[in-house]
């Protein structure tokens, strides 16, 4: 039986950074009218400059959904939440998709199924996948495993896309890396010579499109990625090099381990360094009497020695230390998601993503740079 044409595509996450993109594709080729199901719409000013079908609602509220997709022909599922909008919110969608027969249902997941240490055969999407020590991708993974299962027992027509770090304009992967880099933050791993996984945000976009159509991507899972091969040393260096700066080089023995949150003990550091804080005091000074008091404190203050003025800042805000190129250093470096994306081995594999849907990543990593570089002047964060 032939499939019927796609003409309104319900959108969830449309607010989201690629959600949002994809809505401007879409409304600008006129031949598909996204519907984007939100909150609301003030969080919406990016893509509310163009013509798409807003529905305001709520994923968790089976009635809401069940008006959101009434009318359309096909769901593109993005949303991300707390844990009961990544369950029920996804059981809802999921529900209400089976049931009104859309021809096709895109989940967005994640390279994260395979944890911090992919195993060598995740080049392709056929190694198995398992709960790892990542919890973002331990969610993803349930979530993978529960739009399968409505495809297998209910015989919705589901498609699983599993981009790595997603690139571009309006990217939180790339104004993060940005931002950490300018803090001193942000170290080239052990060479810089493992592979980056990163897809540019319209090469996701593509694959999505053509998962909504192509008859083979029914039931599959896709890897989606930029292809060539990019190391974390070529991609960390372009992106030092458009704030001017070098990166510093440092060894896995080198890194930090994360400290251990004590709750109390954390709370009552945390605590003279926020109340000192000029954003607070600003606040604070609203309350005539809480003014006074602060007045008070301040002159008190002021009336001490230079020398022990410097010595309760320094206990309070800890030392400061300045980087070449005049940016704060953060010393020692300490363990986190980029320098855990750093030490992955595997280079994830778009091979079935061109054999089944035809997907050839259509905008190169070095143009993505160019275009995310016009985005990042443009709006004045270089």
């Amino acid at each position: 039986m032939a499939m019927k044409p796609i003409r309104k595509v319900l959108i969830t996450g449309a607010t989201g950074f690629i959600g949002g993109r994809l809505c401007e594709v879409l409304a600008f080729s006129g031949k598909i009218t996204p519907r984007a199901f939100v909150h609301s719409t003030s969080a919406a000013a990016r893509i509310t400059r163009f013509p798409v079908d807003f529905v305001i609602g709520d994923l968790c509220d089976r009635a809401s959904v069940d008006r959101a997709i009434d009318g359309c022909d096909a769901v593109i599922h993005l949303a991300r939440g707390d844990q009961k909008v990544m369950t029920q919110g996804l059981e809802n969608i999921l529900n209400a998709a089976t049931e009104k027969g859309v021809s096709r249902f895109i989940h967005m997941s994640s390279v994260a199924v395979y944890g911090n240490t992919p195993p060598p055969q995740s080049v392709s999407e056929d190694a198995p996948a398992k709960r790892t020590d990542m919890a973002y991708g331990n969610v993803k993974l349930a979530q993978e495993k529960r739009v399968l299962d409505y495809w297998k027992r209910r015989g919705l027509p589901t498609v699983i896309l599993r981009p790595p770090n997603v690139s571009g304009p309006f990217a939180a992967f790339t104004v993060d890396l940005l931002n950490r880099i300018r803090k001193g933050a942000l170290a080239i791993l052990d060479g810089g010579k493992n592979p980056c996984n990163l897809v540019y945000v319209d090469n996701l976009v593509e694959a999505t499109l053509l998962s909504l159509w192509k008859p083979g991507a029914v039931g599959e899972t896709f890897f989606v990625t930029d292809g060539g091969s990019l190391t974390w040393e070529q991609c960390l260096n372009d992106h030092a090099a458009l704030l001017g700066v070098t990166l510093p080089r440092i060894n896995t023995a080198d890194l930090a381990s994360p400290k251990r949150e004590r709750f109390v003990r954390d709370s009552l550091r945390a605590l003279p360094r926020v109340m000192l804080s000029g954003e607070l005091r600003s606040v604070l000074r609203q309350i005539p009497a809480i003014r006074s008091v602060e007045g008070a404190l301040y002159s008190g203050f002021q009336s001490i020695p230079d020398a022990i003025q410097q010595n309760i800042r320094r206990r309070v805000s800890g030392p400061r230390t300045i980087a070449k190129n005049g940016l704060s250093e953060s010393r020692p470096f300490t363990r986190d998601n980029i320098f855990d994306a750093q030490a992955r081995t595997v280079a994830h594999s778009s091979e079935k993503a061109r054999r089944l849907l035809d997907y050839v990543a259509p905008v190169s990593y070095h143009d993505g740079m160019a275009l995310t570089e016009q985005w990042l002047r443009f709006s004045k964060v270089l």
